[in-house]
């Protein structure tokens, strides 16, 4: 036998080790080593998506097996087309070697912490998020090769954490043993925590290091924590990202409005692909509804989705709470057709929450701040960045969504056009200064008693 031959069987031998045998068959059992020049191994791969499992899952067994054989590191490099000449003692079918005493210790389990119900068939596109969609796709075929990271931003229920999972979720059925986990921020940040307090901190970083995909949910609530949770994160991302292995990320505002996060972590954050999700609009809104109602045992006839598509335009939790709304109230009256008066007498509580005055008109709040201020309705509404003009905005705005429930979109529309992201940023801003600042909470307490 050769050295090519004794170099090949070796690393066959310990892939079949390490790997599971539908992992083994789908990425290792076609594959060929084409030829050894000098200290390079040139291996045909029947895909070149699978070059990532290799260079993530079976380097070791690589390096191994050329340690054992060559007593060197061998330099590995991948063909994809199957036209070089194959020494014919290499082409034969790399089958499966029979149950042995030797075995490896499999890698760590993960909790990838993904539900299986989100995936791409059941997300439902419209304008508002084709483009997220479409990058969603791109990464889930093409791990950290195509936008890495991936940046999704966009109000509450609009569909960031079905995107996140629905690309967990395809991975792993594409490369079943990948390194996957879907993590709030929240989490992320008490896990972080909870292993510094035990001085468990290798474990924390072998973890979240390890993986080829990290996907993690809501980063702005990273913002406004200790330095070294942010550090801890940016270290995390860092090795991620210079070890080509995907990170995505979603939030409810875009990279340049996370002011409470340290200035090194947005850049990086930029580097690859922001896409914003936006509202659905109303075509969109009867889709996700017959998309719903398709597990509901209840007749919905079309007037009655267009009346609930018509009553909810800010998010998909909206819908959703919606329907469970109806749900309850059609198992109670035992009704099988949901009309238009059942949709609406279910939902009532819902529309009159009492948090929300929705009475009060966008531009009597704007009246009422500007006078306040001493600032006209149309510099509120206007574009100039002096300061005492950007506070009465922010304030608007504020009070627009705390006391009617006008949707995000509709909001920044009341305000010249701004993007809803916006609206979220001058939201958080005020909610954190009142929080603060005790003349603020006065001058919004002033103002809303004047406008109840």
């Amino acid at each position: 036998m050769s050295q090519e031959e004794q170099f090949w069987s070796r690393f066959l031998e310990l892939a079949q080790l390490q790997l599971k045998d539908s992992a083994y068959d789908f990425f290792v059992a076609d594959s060929k080593l084409v030829k050894i020049d000098g200290e390079t191994a040139t291996i045909y791969l029947d895909g070149n998506y699978k070059e990532l499992f290799w260079e993530t899952n079976l380097k070791n067994a690589l390096i191994t097996a050329s340690f054992e054989v060559y007593n060197t590191d061998l330099k590995f490099h991948f063909v994809f087309e199957d036209t070089e000449e194959i020494p014919s003692s290499h082409s034969s079918e790399n089958r499966r070697l029979s149950s042995g005493s030797l075995t490896t210790e499999p890698l760590p389990k993960i909790d990838t912490g993904l539900k299986s119900k989100y995936t791409f068939d059941n997300f439902v596109q419209g304008d508002g998020n084709i483009w997220a969609k479409a990058a969603a796709l791109a990464v889930s075929e093409n791990l950290a090769t195509t936008y890495n990271p991936l940046f999704i931003y966009g109000g509450p229920g609009l569909g960031k954490t079905h995107l996140l999972n629905a690309i967990g979720n395809q991975i792993l059925e594409n490369i079943p043993n990948a390194r996957v986990k879907y993590v709030p921020a929240e989490t992320f940040i008490n896990e972080f925590l909870e292993h510094l307090r035990l001085g468990e901190m290798k474990t924390f970083k072998n973890t979240y290091r390890s993986l080829d995909l990290l996907l993690i949910d809501d980063i702005q609530s990273l913002g406004g924590k200790k330095v070294t949770t942010q550090e801890e994160f940016f270290n995390t991302f860092n090795a991620l990202h210079s070890d080509n292995k995907q990170i995505v990320l979603t939030s409810d505002r875009s990279p340049d409005h996370l002011d409470s996060l340290e200035e090194r972590l947005v850049t990086r954050f930029k580097w690859g692909l922001t896409q914003n999700i936006t509202p659905p609009d109303f075509e969109t809104r009867i889709a996700i509804l017959r998309n719903k109602i398709e597990d509901l045992d209840y007749i919905f006839p079309n007037d009655t989705l267009e009346y609930l598509a018509g009553q909810f335009d800010s998010n998909v939790r909206d819908l959703e709470g919606a329907l469970n709304d109806i749900s309850l109230m059609a198992k109670v009256k035992k009704l099988k057709e949901i009309t238009i008066d059942v949709a609406a007498e279910a939902i009532r509580a819902r529309k009159n929450d009492n948090s929300k005055t929705l009475v009060i008109p966008i531009e009597k709040i704007q009246e009422a701040v500007g006078a306040f201020y001493g600032v006209s309705v149309k510099e509120i509404k206007g574009s100039r960045r002096v300061q005492n003009i950007v506070l009465a905005r922010q304030v608007a705005m504020y009070l627009s969504r705390e006391m009617t429930d006008n949707s995000l979109p509709r909001i920044g529309k009341e305000f010249g056009g701004k993007d809803h992201t916006t609206v979220i940023h001058a939201y958080e801003k005020i909610k954190s200064m009142v929080d603060t600042d005790d003349n603020l909470r006065l001058e919004i307490q002033s103002i809303k008693k004047k406008l109840n």
